[in-house]
Protein backbone atom coordinates (compact mmCIF):
# COMPACT_ATOMS: atom_id res chain seq x y z
CA UNK A 1 0.00 0.00 0.00
CA UNK A 2 1.52 3.73 -1.23
CA UNK A 3 1.67 6.57 1.51
CA UNK A 4 -0.21 8.89 -0.85
CA UNK A 5 0.49 12.43 -0.95
CA UNK A 6 -0.72 15.49 -2.98
CA UNK A 7 2.08 17.98 -4.18
CA UNK A 8 0.58 21.71 -4.78
CA UNK A 9 1.18 24.77 -6.49
CA UNK A 10 -0.24 28.02 -5.59
CA UNK A 11 -0.42 30.12 -8.96
CA UNK A 12 0.42 34.07 -8.44
CA UNK A 13 -3.70 34.41 -9.59
CA UNK A 14 -4.37 32.63 -6.40
CA UNK A 15 -5.81 29.17 -8.52
CA UNK A 16 -4.02 26.08 -6.94
CA UNK A 17 -2.69 22.54 -8.99
CA UNK A 18 -2.55 19.44 -7.69
CA UNK A 19 -0.76 16.50 -8.74
CA UNK A 20 -1.25 13.18 -6.90
CA UNK A 21 1.57 10.87 -6.05
CA UNK A 22 0.84 7.18 -5.33
CA UNK A 23 4.40 6.01 -3.22
CA UNK A 24 6.76 7.82 -0.56
CA UNK A 25 4.78 10.15 0.51
CA UNK A 26 6.24 10.86 3.63
CA UNK A 27 8.29 13.79 4.27
CA UNK A 28 11.11 11.74 4.47
CA UNK A 29 10.88 10.86 0.90
CA UNK A 30 8.71 13.15 -0.91
CA UNK A 31 9.52 16.11 1.09
CA UNK A 32 13.47 15.46 0.53
CA UNK A 33 12.92 15.35 -3.16
CA UNK A 34 10.67 18.57 -2.88
CA UNK A 35 13.02 20.79 -0.95
CA UNK A 36 16.35 19.39 -2.87
CA UNK A 37 15.15 19.17 -6.42
CA UNK A 38 11.67 21.57 -6.93
CA UNK A 39 12.55 24.24 -4.36
CA UNK A 40 11.68 27.15 -6.73
CA UNK A 41 8.50 28.78 -8.44
CA UNK A 42 8.99 26.86 -12.28
CA UNK A 43 10.05 23.49 -11.05
CA UNK A 44 7.34 23.50 -8.25
CA UNK A 45 4.74 24.75 -10.44
CA UNK A 46 6.55 21.54 -13.50
CA UNK A 47 5.94 18.87 -11.05
CA UNK A 48 2.25 20.24 -9.45
CA UNK A 49 0.98 20.03 -13.48
CA UNK A 50 1.84 16.46 -13.97
CA UNK A 51 -1.67 14.84 -12.79
CA UNK A 52 -0.70 11.55 -11.20
CA UNK A 53 2.63 10.21 -10.72
CA UNK A 54 3.51 6.42 -9.13
CA UNK A 55 6.48 7.82 -7.55
CA UNK A 56 8.45 11.14 -7.21
CA UNK A 57 11.90 11.20 -8.60
CA UNK A 58 14.64 14.14 -8.65
CA UNK A 59 13.55 15.63 -12.08
CA UNK A 60 9.53 15.93 -14.03
CA UNK A 61 10.85 12.90 -16.95
CA UNK A 62 11.86 10.65 -14.44
CA UNK A 63 8.62 10.74 -12.45
CA UNK A 64 6.41 10.85 -15.11
CA UNK A 65 8.32 7.55 -16.95
CA UNK A 66 7.13 4.86 -14.40
CA UNK A 67 3.09 6.64 -13.90
CA UNK A 68 0.82 3.82 -13.53
CA UNK A 69 -1.81 6.31 -14.74
CA UNK A 70 -2.18 9.58 -16.82
CA UNK A 71 -4.41 11.69 -15.56
CA UNK A 72 -5.16 15.79 -15.76
CA UNK A 73 -3.97 17.46 -12.27
CA UNK A 74 -6.29 18.82 -10.14
CA UNK A 75 -7.33 22.28 -10.08
CA UNK A 76 -9.06 24.57 -7.66
CA UNK A 77 -9.67 28.64 -7.34
CA UNK A 78 -8.21 29.13 -4.75
CA UNK A 79 -6.12 27.67 -1.75
CA UNK A 80 -9.39 27.53 0.41
CA UNK A 81 -11.55 26.03 -2.16
CA UNK A 82 -8.49 22.65 -2.05
CA UNK A 83 -7.97 22.97 1.54
CA UNK A 84 -11.91 22.50 2.10
CA UNK A 85 -11.93 19.29 -0.18
CA UNK A 86 -8.96 17.50 0.58
CA UNK A 87 -10.74 14.76 2.69
CA UNK A 88 -9.70 12.46 0.31
CA UNK A 89 -7.06 9.16 1.30
CA UNK A 90 -4.04 11.09 1.64
CA UNK A 91 -1.86 11.35 4.00
CA UNK A 92 0.40 14.33 3.39
CA UNK A 93 0.00 16.99 1.31
CA UNK A 94 2.90 19.44 0.42
CA UNK A 95 1.88 23.09 -1.15
CA UNK A 96 4.43 25.69 -2.30
CA UNK A 97 3.40 28.81 -1.81
CA UNK A 98 4.75 32.28 -0.79
CA UNK A 99 7.93 30.87 -2.23
CA UNK A 100 8.34 27.87 -0.31
CA UNK A 101 7.16 24.25 0.57
CA UNK A 102 4.68 23.83 3.47
CA UNK A 103 3.67 20.44 4.61
CA UNK A 104 1.04 18.91 6.77
CA UNK A 105 2.47 16.54 8.47
CA UNK A 106 -0.80 14.60 10.13
CA UNK A 107 -3.13 11.85 8.87
CA UNK A 108 -4.98 14.11 6.52
CA UNK A 109 -8.60 11.99 7.81
CA UNK A 110 -8.15 13.42 11.35
CA UNK A 111 -7.98 17.04 10.49
CA UNK A 112 -10.68 18.94 10.31
CA UNK A 113 -10.45 21.41 7.83
CA UNK A 114 -12.07 24.48 9.64
CA UNK A 115 -8.88 24.72 11.73
CA UNK A 116 -6.81 25.69 7.78
CA UNK A 117 -6.23 29.13 8.33
CA UNK A 118 -6.13 31.47 5.13
CA UNK A 119 -5.27 34.90 6.04
CA UNK A 120 -7.25 38.21 4.06
CA UNK A 121 -5.25 37.16 1.02
CA UNK A 122 -5.92 33.90 0.77
CA UNK A 123 -2.70 32.61 1.88
CA UNK A 124 -2.08 30.01 4.25
CA UNK A 125 -1.33 30.63 7.77
CA UNK A 126 0.98 27.90 9.10
CA UNK A 127 -1.36 26.16 11.92
CA UNK A 128 -1.94 22.55 10.58
CA UNK A 129 0.69 23.20 7.63
CA UNK A 130 4.44 23.91 9.09
CA UNK A 131 7.35 24.91 6.34
CA UNK A 132 9.04 21.87 4.58
CA UNK A 133 12.05 22.52 5.96
CA UNK A 134 10.61 22.67 9.65
CA UNK A 135 9.23 19.29 9.42
CA UNK A 136 12.50 17.65 7.47
CA UNK A 137 14.78 18.95 10.64
CA UNK A 138 11.82 17.99 13.08
CA UNK A 139 12.51 13.91 11.37
CA UNK A 140 16.09 14.19 11.27
CA UNK A 141 16.00 14.79 15.10
CA UNK A 142 13.37 11.66 15.43
CA UNK A 143 15.44 9.36 13.75
CA UNK A 144 19.11 10.39 15.24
Amino acid sequence: MGTRSNIAYEQPNGEVIITYCHWDGYPTYNGQVLNDHYNNPKKAEEIANQGYISSLKPTVKESIEDRANIEEPMMYNSLNAYLMDMGWDIEYAYIYSNNQWYCNDYNLMNVDPDTFEIDKNNKLKASNFEPLWSVLVKHQKESA
